[in-house]
């Protein structure tokens, strides 16, 4: 009899085992304000996450969301509430000076490196962003963040900055919503 209740216990824990297993594992799944049925950002509570369909490990700590690809390498993004069901999810670009000279911190132009997005900042602190977004900039160099204020196409911006030579580094602010199922 004890034997019986022995192959009892495990096949039950057995059981149980596989049951939780094949459990679907739950997903946040984050999309752009502009474009809510499609989803950018996964992130699942066993520590796996897709952006922009590349596969990644992920930690969310203190805002931060730091992913490591299957080769080691490691991003942090700011992941930062802004509201009740929104985020900004702060997404780098790398742009090169392309104007005269050698840049004089954030002044000149600077354009995307594999891209066609771009920044132009004058001394007067005003700056233009993809050849048509105008505005006023206030710069914290100390802190490398820059408050855009639009002229009145969009909501006054901070977007984070490193200059290394003739390489700005730019970590964007993008609204981003939960996924919307239809």
């Amino acid at each position: 009899m004890n034997k019986l209740l022995t192959k009892i216990i495990m096949v039950c824990l057995l059981a149980a085992c596989l049951m939780t297993g094949c459990s679907k594992k739950q997903a946040e799944e984050w999309a752009y304000i502009h474009d809510p049925q499609t989803t950018i950002l996964s992130l699942s509570d066993d520590g796996k996450a897709v952006l922009h369909d590349v596969k990644y490990t992920y930690t969310l700590a203190d805002n931060i969301l730091t992913l490591t690809d299957k080769d080691g390498n490691v991003s942090n993004m700011r992941f930062i509430p802004d509201g009740d069901d929104q985020y900004l999810l702060y997404e780098t670009a790398v742009y090169e000076y392309k104007g005269e000279g050698e840049p004089d911190g954030l002044i000149g132009y600077w354009q995307q490196v594999d891209g066609f997005l771009s920044f132009e900042f004058t001394e007067n602190g005003t700056f233009r962003e993809d050849y048509y977004s105008p505005g006023h900039y206030f710069n914290d160099e100390e802190n490398g963040i820059v408050k855009l204020v639009y002229n009145d196409m969009y909501p006054d911006t901070y977007i984070y900055y490193s200059i290394e030579g003739n390489i700005l580094t730019v970590d964007y602010p993008w609204p981003v919503v939960r996924t919307v199922k239809e």
